[in-house]
């Protein structure tokens, strides 16, 4: 599985400063290893339970979407953006890793949408 190869130590839990349904768990690396959700958000994604893939590539971004809403605001951290339909930030649809080099791309491809 995807959590058994991936090595790392959790040194800080980091609330998403636009958003406080999202806390991030950043590794000694300053990579966020862990995301959990809550309120909102831990409703939508419980869509997806039992889910193994669930990214999709264009190019050099990975990307998980909650929902088929269109992306209105970016929040960029860590070499993730978290993508919301609103201006507020509070409509969370999913995020999008955009540095490759930050993030094992072999551990993503294998929870790639076929």
């Amino acid at each position: 599985t995807l959590s058994s190869t991936a090595q790392y130590k959790i040194q800080l839990t980091d609330e998403l400063e636009v958003n406080e349904y999202l806390e991030l768990d950043i590794d000694e690396q300053d990579r966020i290893v862990g995301i959990e959700v809550f309120g909102p958000i831990a409703l939508e994604l419980s869509k997806l339970a039992g889910s193994t893939q669930m990214y999709t590539k264009d190019g050099n971004v990975y990307s998980f979407r909650l929902n088929e809403q269109e992306v209105n605001q970016k929040f960029h951290y860590k070499g993730i953006d978290f993508c919301f339909s609103d201006e507020k930030f509070e409509s969370f649809v999913g995020l999008d890793i955009v540095d490759l080099n930050k993030y094992d791309t072999s551990l993503l491809d294998q929870i790639l949408i076929p």
